[in-house]
């Protein structure tokens, strides 16, 4: 049944009109799944000269003095998980809003979205973001890490992508036993909506969870897989790493696997990187694979583009007691060469680490 409701253009003109309030201080009931907690940080690897390297930064850092400070900080605030329950609100388009507030569920335009929507009557939980619509590595490890979460509360439903599910995305759902029921626009009854960024206890159980999932299908023996290079690929932003083929073939002489997403199945990814001790790439989405695959204590280290760094895999890495390092590239943020021998000597410190 369809119902029409003007809360797509009712909760944007009054929050110009009457001031903005978050949609969460509209929710009807909240609970705390988790506390606010204080988090060790493990030491970032890189060589003593790595920093001064860096020119610029990722588009949504805070500045470069900011990067550089979760590069080097010891220990991370995190705040509460919350989870939000909400009365007759409204998806649409990349929006969940009630008459009053709305909130983004994309970093891109919202468009007008719709006015006649599907009314849906059981009780949902809502595991979409911003960042889990717009990148892989963030549906990867936030959305469907919330999704574990939100089975607790209602069925689980994903929406605001303005971009089909792929298959990768589908593909990892799937070994996580995660319906991924994706909804274009609708009226609910009944929904969840969770905070649930911050890298605590509770979510660091979710992730663990799904990194054992993971092992008992691919890795049962717990043998130990061989170090591998993720390429990037061109499916993304464009960050070329002009002298890769230089990189694969020096890294393959020395017993890496080379693997390239774009062409294989997320089965096929797991079964060559899980347990894998040591997994290198250009920095972005495609490293979540080996956030998810590697060994227990394993290292992750990325190249990183000097005009364009970004250390946010560290948070991702540390609570899950993994190591995090990179190496800067010199270049624009878009086209970068590597020199073989720092990454060698990057490589040898990660070991030495381990």
């Amino acid at each position: 049944m369809k119902r029409l409701t003007f809360a797509p253009v009712s909760s944007r003109i009054l929050q110009r009109v009457a001031g903005y309030r978050p949609l969460e201080d509209f929710a009807s009931e909240q609970i705390v799944i988790c506390g606010g907690e204080i988090e060790t940080m493990r030491p970032a690897i890189f060589l003593p000269d790595e920093i001064s390297r860096i020119t610029g930064v990722h588009e949504f850092s805070a500045g470069l003095e900011d990067e550089i400070h979760l590069v080097t900080r010891d220990g991370v605030q995190h705040t509460e998980t919350i989870a939000y329950r909400f009365n007759d609100v409204c998806l649409s388009g990349s929006r969940l809003c009630n008459y009053r507030s709305f909130k983004r569920l994309t970093f891109g335009r919202l468009g007008i979205g719709t006015h006649w929507l599907d009314e849906i009557h059981d009780c949902v939980s809502l595991c979409s973001t911003d960042a889990g619509n717009d990148y892989f590595a963030h549906f990867l490890l936030d959305d469907l890490a919330t999704a574990m979460l939100g089975q607790q509360f209602g069925r689980v439903i994903f929406g605001g992508s303005e971009s089909p599910r792929t298959t990768h995305m589908l593909g990892y759902a799937r070994l996580f036993n995660i319906p991924c029921t994706e909804v274009r626009g609708a009226w609910f009854k009944d929904l969840w909506l969770f905070k649930d960024y911050p890298q605590n206890s509770n979510r660091k159980e979710r992730l663990r969870v799904m990194r054992s999932r993971l092992s008992a299908q691919f890795n049962m023996a717990q043998t130990a897989a061989a170090p591998a290079y993720i390429r990037r690929g061109t499916s993304g932003n464009t960050r070329l790493l002009e002298n890769e083929a230089k990189i694969e073939e020096l890294l393959a002489a020395k017993g890496f696997n080379v693997v390239d997403p774009e062409a294989a199945t997320v089965a096929e990814i797991c079964a060559t990187l899980n347990g894998s001790p040591l997994i290198i790439g250009v920095e972005g989405s495609q490293l979540a694979h080996a956030v998810l695959n590697l060994k227990d204590n394993g290292t992750l280290i990325c190249i990183q583009p000097a005009a364009r760094f970004n250390a946010v895999f560290r948070g991702f890495t540390n609570t899950l007691d993994l190591n995090w390092g990179f190496v800067v590239a010199g270049g624009d943020a878009q086209r970068f060469h590597l020199s073989p021998d720092r990454l060698l000597d990057t490589i040898e410190l990660a070991m030495e680490r381990a």
